[in-house]
C-alpha cells in the first residue's frame, strides 16, 4: 500500500513538472523569448491644428529626450489658449518661437489636454502661409478613407475629394492609387481653416 501511494505521489509530481514546463514554454513564446520589449511604431493622431499667434514659456523651455522641460502657454489664431505642461511628448522644428504667427501647432489631445504636440514653421508662401501647411507624403488611409497616415506616422483628417495634382502622364484614378504610386515622391497640403488635407502633389523631378 505504501509503495502504491508513493508511486501515485511521484506521478503527481511528474504531471506538475510537465505542466510547469508547458506554462514556461508558452510564456517564452508569447513574450518572444526575451524580456526586452519590442519597439512599436509610434503614431500621433493630429486632432488640433492652428497657427500659434503667441507663445509664453518658462525660461529654458525646450524639448529634451522627446519631452518638454518646463511649461508653455500658446494662444492660437482661433482664440483658443492651450497649455503644454512639463513632460509632454513633442517635437519642435519651428526655430522662430518669439514672432507672432511663425509656427503651426499640431497636437494629439485627450479632452482639453495635450498629450503630444509638434511646432512646425508656417509655409513661406506669403499670404498662403496662414491658410495652408505643407506636410510629408501620404503613405496610407484609415477609417474608410477619412484619415490619412503621413510618412512621419502622423494621422491627419482627409477632406472629401482630396485633389491629386500631377502632370498629365502621372494621372491617377483615386487617392489610393496616388498613394501607391507616389507615397515616396510627393507632398501633402493641409488646409489650416478646415484642418483637413485637401490636396496631394507629385514632386517635379
Amino acid at each position: 500500500m505504501r509503495h502504491f501511494l508513493s508511486a501515485r505521489l511521484w506521478a503527481a509530481f511528474a504531471i506538475l513538472g510537465v505542466a510547469a514546463v508547458v506554462v514556461l514554454g508558452l510564456f517564452a513564446l508569447t513574450s518572444g523569448g526575451s524580456s526586452t520589449p519590442t519597439a512599436l511604431p509610434t503614431t500621433h493622431n493630429v486632432e488640433l491644428v492652428a497657427v500659434a499667434t503667441s507663445l509664453a514659456a518658462q525660461e529654458g523651455w525646450q524639448i529634451a529626450s522627446s519631452k518638454t522641460v518646463g511649461n508653455a502657454t500658446l494662444t492660437l489664431d482661433d482664440g483658443r489658449v492651450v497649455e503644454i505642461l512639463e513632460g509632454t511628448m513633442g517635437e519642435i522644428t519651428c526655430t522662430n518661437l518669439t514672432d507672432a504667427s511663425a509656427c503651426v501647432l499640431l497636437a494629439d489631445m485627450l479632452g482639453g489636454g495635450v498629450v503630444w504636440f509638434a511646432l512646425v514653421p508656417v509655409d513661406t508662401n506669403g499670404a498662403a502661409s496662414q491658410k495652408m501647411l505643407t506636410l510629408p507624403p501620404l503613405v496610407d488611409m484609415l477609417n474608410g478613407g477619412s484619415l490619412g497616415v503621413l510618412q512621419n506616422d502622423w494621422i491627419v483628417k482627409l477632406g472629401n475629394g482630396v485633389k491629386r495634382t500631377c502632370d498629365s502622364e502621372s494621372d491617377t484614378a483615386n487617392l489610393r492609387e496616388f498613394i501607391t504610386r507616389f507615397s515616396q515622391n510627393s507632398y501633402t497640403m493641409l488646409d489650416l481653416i478646415t484642418d483637413e488635407v485637401t490636396e496631394v502633389v507629385c514632386n517635379k523631378n
